[in-house]
């Protein structure tokens, strides 16, 4: 006779019954969203504004962290009392030591988990991060700001937030296009919550990670923008990141000729920018010891510090006022901006981590400083504010060396509030944009793509694909599921399969819609009671998205995404239920690529011939 049920098998039957709530969560979570409605951008929303929360959260942690690590720095250099300016480059080499050591240990060694890096992921790897390697590098970035480094916070942000969005998608088992829109999101509610500018975060995201407004990627990006903006605000307060001193606007229309002269300008400094970073970057991987690299690293970033300490030292745009421009000069203001340049390729090179969009602003600011101040000298009937310069400068250097006029300028309005100088940043940055592309070929961003062998075409050339039908990569013997097929035949018709949703069709061979490897999934899991009792017609999806052979390639591409699948049937021009086969989202890509090169080498031969027949 057994006896009564012991305490620790009790214990136990109480942790198993807990982690099947906890394995099964993400399936209920999943299951109560599809549940809310049937519009995917709708569920889209939801997760935006639990990524923009959480991007907020991360970025509240990440400045505290970097306040936390500052603070004692700056402390214990106080009680140097022997030579305590030699405190800053001996403090500045224990962040670049302890940068390196987080990014091997705690990443691996990755050279990843960066901007290009998240640009990659989502356009080639799907949207999957890994979260762990992005918390190592971002403690790295915190350790290097905190200690002097010259870079940015916004780098290792908008990965955090891209890395948790990530995170999240993957738990929820969202599909690789869900996936690539919520680590959008992320990465958008970075930038947003970093600079307090949710416009420029939306523009960002779009500008730079997903590379077009797909149909389902701008609403959430909005939200996510937005969510993580009020939970800085909240923890920051609702004033401007940048405090100008007083309302800037244009004057006479002739001041537009001296903002399109600064666009040249920022064009070829954002250009220095870019190339000086991946030049110090070569020239540190040349020295044969790492202890070396980091004893020059602070040697000279140190130095800088010391040269330049109450205007280099701080996490970046809160050490900038533009307040003091009228109270320096030109040739200062040069100098200080060689010296941010100088030393965020240092910083970078010597093995710190960290953003660039705040040194390219600082650096744009020092330009249209100076220039203000040396036109003022030559022609005081100007009368143009050196702040109002050092604003456009800053949008038109972040514009040239990242490529995102857009996002440069949206920065720059909504860190500022002051929108009387709206169309001097456009016209700034899309010069300096312009002149930066046909200078250099690659941003600060790119260019660590190319050097991995990496070409990034983002988003579909609209004109490209509406003139190619769906013959150009329709599957015309597709795996195909009888109407009556039952669910140990489906299984073994798809298991090998490359396809993952399947056209089902009756005993004419006309399509009833169309079924996924998931819905399969489940039903083989649903038990030997219910299995053997369902058809391919109980589960198949009647109301799916299908496009005919004559329609154009942009019309698929549209559809697929509206609908969130991989496969679209195809069906005949007159026939609408006769099914001619499948087309997927990887081949269509595929086909528009391949015809995007041919009349890339059409150019190019026709280029040739006309020069042939000019010599």
């Amino acid at each position: 006779m057994s006896g009564p049920p012991s305490r620790d098998s009790s214990i136990d039957r109480a942790f198993r019954g807990a982690a099947r709530q906890l394995v099964s969560a993400p399936r209920l979570l999943s299951a109560r969203l599809a549940a809310f409605g049937g519009d995917e951008q709708v569920r889209l929303i939801i997760l935006a504004g639990a990524i923009g929360a959480a991007a907020g959260l991360a970025v509240l942690v990440f400045y505290s962290v970097i306040d936390l690590i500052q603070g004692a720095v700056l402390r214990s250099a106080a009680t140097w009392s022997l030579l305590p300016l030699l405190a800053i480059p001996v403090f500045v080499g224990l962040g670049l030591v302890a940068s390196r050591a987080l990014v091997r240990w705690g990443a691996g060694g990755s050279s990843g988990e960066n901007i290009p890096d998240v640009m990659y992921r989502v356009s080639v790897k799907g949207g999957v991060m890994h979260l762990r390697p992005v918390l190592a590098k971002s403690l790295a970035a915190a350790a290097v700001i905190g200690t002097g480094g010259s870079v940015g916070p916004e780098g290792p942000v908008i990965v955090l937030g891209a890395a948790t969005a990530s995170r999240i998608g993957r738990w929820l088992d969202a599909s690789p296009n869900r996936l690539r829109t919520l680590v959008g999101c992320g990465a958008a509610a970075g930038l947003s919550a970093a600079f307090n500018a949710p416009i420029a975060g939306v523009i960002f995201g779009v500008e730079k990670i997903l590379g077009a407004a797909g149909g389902m990627a701008l609403g959430p990006f909005v939200v996510a923008s937005i969510i993580a903006a009020a939970v800085s605000r909240a923890a920051f307060g609702e004033d401007p990141v940048m405090v100008i001193p007083r309302a800037y606007d244009v004057g006479a229309p002739v001041e537009l000729l001296f903002y399109a002269g600064l666009g040249l300008v920022a064009g070829l400094v954002g250009v220095a920018f870019t190339r000086t970073v991946w030049r110090a970057h070569d020239l540190f991987a040349r020295v044969p010891r790492r202890w070396l690299a980091v004893v020059l690293g602070a040697l000279v970033v140190g130095g800088l510090d010391i040269a330049f300490r109450g205007d280099l030292w701080g996490r970046g745009h809160e050490s900038l006022d533009l307040a003091i421009m009228t109270d320096r000069t030109a040739l200062f203001l040069l100098g200080l901006g060689v010296a941010k340049l100088i030393a965020t390729a240092v910083t970078l090179g010597a093995g710190g981590t960290g953003g660039v969009f705040t040194p390219a602003l600082f650096i744009g600011a020092t330009c249209g400083g100076a220039l203000a101040l040396s036109l003022a000298r030559v022609v005081p009937s100007l009368q143009m504010a050196p702040g109002a310069l050092a604003l456009a400068g800053m949008a038109g250097v972040v514009a040239a060396a990242t490529h995102a006029p857009l996002t440069a300028v949206m920065m720059v309005f909504e860190m500022t509030g002051d929108y009387a100088l709206i169309l001097p940043l456009l016209l700034t940055s899309v010069i300096a944009y312009v002149v930066a592309r046909r200078a250099h070929p690659e941003s600060v961003y790119t260019e660590w793509l190319v050097r991995r062998g990496v070409v990034l075409s983002h988003g579909a050339d609209a004109a490209v694909l509406a003139r190619l039908p769906v013959s150009e990569c329709l599957h015309s013997n597709p795996v195909v599921v009888p109407a009556d097929a039952g669910v140990s035949a489906i299984g073994a018709l798809t298991s090998a399969a490359r396809q993952t949703e399947f056209p089902v069709v009756d005993g004419d061979g006309r399509l009833l819609g169309m079924l996924s490897q998931l819905e399969v999934r489940e039903a083989a899991e649903s038990g030997e009671r219910l299995g053997p009792m369902l058809l391919a017609a109980d589960l198949v999806h009647p109301n799916c998205a299908r496009v005919s052979v004559d329609d154009t390639l942009l019309t698929a591409l549209r559809r697929l995404g509206d609908r969130d699948v991989n496969w679209l049937p195809v069906v005949g021009a007159d026939d609408r239920d006769r099914l001619v086969g499948v087309v997927s989202r990887q081949d269509l890509l595929a086909a528009y690529e391949r015809h995007l090169h041919a009349e890339e080498g059409e150019d190019a031969r026709s280029a040739l011939d006309d020069l042939s027949a000019r010599g």
